[in-house]
């Protein structure tokens, strides 16, 4: 094990994660940029390390100053996740998907940022156009509890659910959703985000279940979660869909949570 080139290793894993995988000090400015942050925005690595992450910001986001916003929900939350335009070099936009996540030492002392990045409109334009279509997608009537935080999440994970068919109610934070669990007894499935404040995705799952032993769960997170198993808080075999994701493959998740041994 002393032989490893850790730093090797290391290198390797950040290539393998689906997206661009950036690291920022505490203030948001750019410490290490590879070869995928490059292709997805156009800059080298030595045009952009040292500048403050915004810059790939529009004009009207850095105005309303939402880089700044999006580092405090990341510390506030443990990881903060959106979908936006973002600018190239080149001064084109495009739709990214990004993940922030805090970084401290063994002190807990906060180091940096961990910033994960993906070009929506890629991911979608390499879906067969057949795929995309809401016809090929199953009618079903079941009701879904969807758990998340972050509000513009909520509601489009409901939309997505209702338009497929199923009935969605939703929950802003654990304790919400152990109430609607205890009143309600229609719940097909709890579908909840894995890293929330207050009572996490793998809590609330857990004291549902002592509520409702046959309660059927689907964990949602994004890249670091879903790749690190952060923090030992999943066992391997959950069901868990990776933010972010289509509407075919939520559908695709869904239907198999639902057919699941609870």
């Amino acid at each position: 094990m002393n032989n490893i080139d850790r730093e090797g290793l290391f290198q390797l894993f950040m290539a393998s994660l689906p997206g661009a995988a950036t690291l920022l000090d505490i203030d948001g400015n750019v410490l290490t940029w590879g070869a995928a942050a490059r292709d997805i925005t156009g800059y080298a690595a030595d045009e952009i390390e040292g500048r403050n992450f915004s810059c790939l910001n529009t004009q009207d986001d850095i105005a309303a100053g939402k880089p700044e916003a999006s580092l405090r929900r990341a510390l506030a939350q443990g990881r903060h996740e959106e979908t936006g335009r973002c600018v190239r070099k080149d001064g084109t936009e495009l739709e990214m998907h990004s993940v922030l996540m805090p970084l401290r030492d063994s002190k807990g002392e906060l180091v940096g940022f961990g910033r994960l990045m993906r070009e929506v409109a890629n991911a979608i334009r390499s879906v067969p156009e057949a795929v995309r279509s809401d016809a090929a997608l199953p009618r079903v009537s079941e009701t879904i509890l969807v758990v998340d935080d972050d509000d513009q999440v909520r509601e489009g994970v409901s939309h997505q659910l209702t338009s497929l068919g199923y009935k969605a109610v939703v929950a802003s934070n654990g304790r919400e959703a152990l109430e609607i669990l205890a009143r309600e007894p229609q719940i097909d499935l709890l579908f909840t985000d894995v890293v929330m404040p207050g009572l996490n995705g793998r809590e609330v799952a857990e004291e549902g279940r002592l509520l409702r032993p046959d309660l059927k769960v689907l964990f949602t997170s994004g890249y670091f979660e879903g790749a690190l198993q952060r923090n030992g808080s999943l066992d391997a075999n959950v069901n868990l869909l990776v933010k972010p994701y289509r509407k075919k493959r939520l559908a695709e998740k869904v239907l198999e949570a639902l057919r699941s041994t609870a």
